[in-house]
């Protein structure tokens, strides 16, 4: 899929959702349902039955959490189950949580280990960190981690929990995580006073 394409879609789909739900004239709101239509018909040639969700108000990025846990020299990874790939512990922040809950939320039911979130690493636009293109336009929020308790635990979406040497790492998941999100993490270490990395 190419990105301009997708973009531009989802640039239509913002569009259409935000007078959906601001506008009042009938005729306007039937041309807004008609853009949201279009919206979805630009991706047809790659996904034929795709449908864009219509959401309340005004469209805004989805953010994903991720937690960083590094000790003695290992970074905790978990595996997820669907896939077989392994990546930080995390994913979509729920609602009336900060985002630090959800990062610690995440690492506890995904990992079995209770953390603190020490340090927002990086607040990323996903795109711009090498990951392959999604439908949805994701930030995403890394957070350093410290181990406060529990134990290794698997769960419905993970199927193993391991500490990997942070020079030795295993076959990712290409959209949760990366091996730079570890480098990062490891220069915080060394250096606590670096400001967090943005965009």
């Amino acid at each position: 899929m190419e990105t301009d394409l997708l973009a531009l879609s989802r640039e239509i789909k913002g569009i259409a959702e935000c007078g959906l739900h601001y506008g009042d004239c009938e005729f306007d709101r039937e041309r807004y349902r008609r853009l949201h239509e279009i919206a979805a018909e630009l991706l047809h040639a790659r996904l034929p039955d795709f449908q864009w969700p219509v959401e309340v108000g005004y469209l805004t990025p989805k953010l994903d959490t991720r937690g960083i846990v590094i000790r003695d020299g290992k970074v905790l990874l978990v595996r997820e189950a669907s896939i077989g790939k392994w990546t930080f512990p995390g994913g979509w922040a729920d609602v009336n949580l900060t985002p630090s809950e959800n990062v610690i939320r995440e690492v506890r039911e995904e990992s079995g280990y209770e953390v603190k979130a020490t340090k927002l690493l990086a607040f990323w636009d996903k795109q711009k960190q090498g990951h392959p293109l999604q439908l949805e336009y994701i930030y995403k929020a890394s957070f350093a981690c410290t181990i406060v308790g529990g134990e290794a635990k698997t769960s419905h979406e993970t199927d193993a929990v391991e500490w990997f040497d942070v020079g030795d790492l295993p076959d990712m998941c290409p959209h949760r995580g990366a091996p730079h999100y570890v480098a990062l993490a490891l220069r915080h270490l060394e250096n606590p006073s670096l400001p967090t990395e943005f965009d």
